[in-house]
C-alpha cells in the first residue's frame, strides 16, 4: 500500500516572499517523508508560470536528495539560495555513516570511469567500484561488497531490489487531465466535501490524495476545467475552527488520518 499526494501549481501563490515559499515547501517535504509518500505531483491547469513550477520542483528534489550528494547533483542555482531554511528530513538515505559497512545499501552518483569500472561517489570521500560503465552523473543504489586495496574505495554491485527502508519521494509534474493515471484509488480533499465521519475514504494499493490551493479548492479546479472529478470530495476537518486550512497543513492532517488504514 502506497500513498502519493498532488498539490496545484499555485499552492505557493499567497506566500509573501521567497523565504516563506521555501518554508512551505519544507513543511510539505517533511509531511511526505513522515508518512512515506511515494510521489509528490505538482499538477497544473489554466496558464501557469513555468518558473513557479520549476522552483517548487527544484526545492522538493533538493531536500529529498541525500545531503552528501547535493553539491554534486545541484550546481549553483539562484532558486536554492535560501535552501538553508529547509528542515532536514532525516530519512534513512540521509543518515548514513561516514564509513561504509559491508552489506550496506547506499545511494551514489557516478563520478567517473576507471577502465571497465564505474566509480560511484557514496559520501564521506568514499567511492563504490561497480564492474560496468554507467553514464557519468547517473544516480545508483549500490550494495557495498568488500574493501579494496584503496582506503577510499569499496567493491560494490548495483542494488536492484526494493530499498531496505523508506528512501524518499519522487517529484512529478502533470497536467490536471492526466493527474490520476496509474492510481487505483483517488481521494479528493476539501471543506465542501462530505465529512470524513460519514464518507469513509477508499484506499488501494496505489492511492493518490489530491489537495487544492489557496485560491481554488479541488472541486472548483475540476469544475472550471470541465473535467468530471475522479472521486468523492471528502472534508477531513469537519467543524474546522479557522477560515481556511493551508495546503501544507491539510497534507499533515489528511495523511495522519489515512495512516490509520495501515494499522
Amino acid at each position: 500500500m502506497s500513498f502519493s499526494i498532488a498539490v496545484p501549481h499555485d499552492f505557493l501563490s499567497e506566500a509573501p516572499d521567497e523565504a516563506s515559499k521555501v518554508r512551505k515547501l519544507g513543511y510539505l517535504a517533511r509531511a511526505a517523508a513522515i508518512f512515506n509518500v511515494e510521489t509528490i505531483i505538482i499538477y497544473y491547469y489554466g496558464s501557469p508560470l513555468r518558473e513557479e513550477i520549476d522552483f517548487a520542483k527544484t526545492i522538493l528534489e533538493y531536500v529529498v536528495t541525500p545531503p552528501y550528494l547535493r553539491k554534486r547533483l545541484f550546481k549553483l542555482d539562484q532558486r536554492l539560495k535560501l535552501a538553508g531554511l529547509l528542515p532536514p528530513l532525516k530519512i534513512p538515505s540521509h543518515t548514513v555513516s561516514l564509513e561504509p559497512r559491508v552489506g550496506e545499501i547506499r545511494e551514489g552518483v557516478v563520478e567517473r570511469w576507471d577502465g571497465y569500472f564505474s566509480l560511484v561517489y557514496i559520501g564521506g570521500g568514499k567511492y563504490a567500484k561497480i564492474p560496468k560503465p554507467y553514464p557519468v552523473g547517473s544516480r545508483l543504489l549500490v550494495k557495498i561488497e568488500a574493501p579494496t586495496e584503496r582506503p577510499d574505495t569499496y567493491r560494490a554491485s548495483v542494488y536492484r531490489g526494493t530499498p531496505p527502508a523508506y528512501w524518499g519521494y519522487k517529484v512529478e509534474v502533470r497536467p490536471l487531465q492526466s493527474l490520476t493515471e496509474g492510481f487505483d484509488a483517488i481521494i479528493l480533499t476539501g471543506k465542501e466535501g462530505r465529512s470524513v465521519c460519514e464518507a469513509k475514504p477508499k484506499v488501494g494499493k496505489k492511492t493518490l490524495v489530491v489537495f487544492g490551493g489557496p485560491r481554488k479548492g479541488v472541486d472548483e479546479i475540476y469544475k472550471e476545467a470541465g473535467i468530471e472529478p475522479p472521486g468523492e470530495l471528502i472534508n477531513f476537518v469537519p467543524r474546522q475552527g479557522v477560515e481556511s486550512i493551508r495546503t501544507e497543513e491539510a497534507v499533515f492532517i489528511v495523511l495522519s488520518i489515512l495512516n490509520l488504514s495501515k494499522c
